[in-house]
């Protein structure tokens, strides 16, 4: 009997994550996890390392191999980890491939304002800091600045077809529309400007291919925002 982490790989979806040589291995994407024990604190029990992936998933590497996940978070890849083909054709509007979130409070949220939910990004902080210039770049660059960013709350972050919503002590909506005109896109988080603020709004707590899924979406909301990435790779 054929030892099966999942019946269909969380990233590509095409073949079981199935053991071989102690670690579990995709045929089709090479995702490759090795199962890591740990014995301390609240983390204790079975996690896994990822230790390849497919170099046409080259933006998530970053955020994936030589990291520990647990099982629960391996199979959130579904909803995280896509190819740089997919990232490049959702800023370009395309969402055929997108996988909605299956959280039960997304559900609920986006089911009180009328709206489908296309992302939910937990555990972000949220704050204002330097204004950008207007453009819009949706690859990873460098790390939020440390010290230059005033922290206002934490919570999940949800991307719906029309707008960000960050429900914490008070709502924070910013709409997908023509007013936003700048984004940057770092490797822990994005930032966000709107027309005739002197400040940008920060999200910050997430991995490089979360913030580049993000860069990527919010682009192809956003046609204005795409000029200034027509020549990356």
């Amino acid at each position: 009997m054929t030892d099966s982490l999942f019946e269909k790989c969380p990233v590509c979806g095409q073949a079981a994550l199935t053991a071989t040589d102690k670690v579990y291995r995709c045929p089709r994407c090479g995702l490759t996890l090795k199962p890591v024990k740990r014995f301390w604190g609240a983390g204790s029990g079975e996690k896994y390392l990822v230790q390849a992936i497919s170099s046409a998933c080259g933006l998530a590497k970053n955020g994936l191999v030589g990291h520990v996940f647990s099982k629960e978070d391996v199979g959130k890849f579904a909803e995280k980890v896509y190819s740089d083909d997919q990232l490049a054709a959702f800023a370009a509007g395309n969402f055929e491939d997108f996988v909605m979130p299956a959280s039960l409070l997304a559900r609920i949220l986006l089911e009180q304002l009328h709206e489908t939910c296309y992302l939910e990004m937990a555990r972000l902080r949220h704050g204002v800091g330097p204004a950008l210039e207007a453009e819009g770049n949706r690859i990873p660059q460098g790390r939020i600045a440390a010290g230059r960013v005033t922290w206002q709350d934490k919570g999940n972050l949800f991307l719906t077809n029309a707008r960000l919503v960050f429900p914490s002590d008070t709502f924070t909506f910013i709409r997908l529309d023509r007013k936003l005109t700048g984004l940057q896109t770092f490797e822990n988080g994005i930032a966000l400007q709107r027309k005739g603020e002197d400040f940008a709004v920060y999200f910050s707590g997430c991995r490089p291919y979360e913030a580049a899924l993000m860069g990527a979406y919010i682009q192809g909301r956003v046609p204005g925002l795409r000029a200034v990435n027509a020549v990356e790779s």
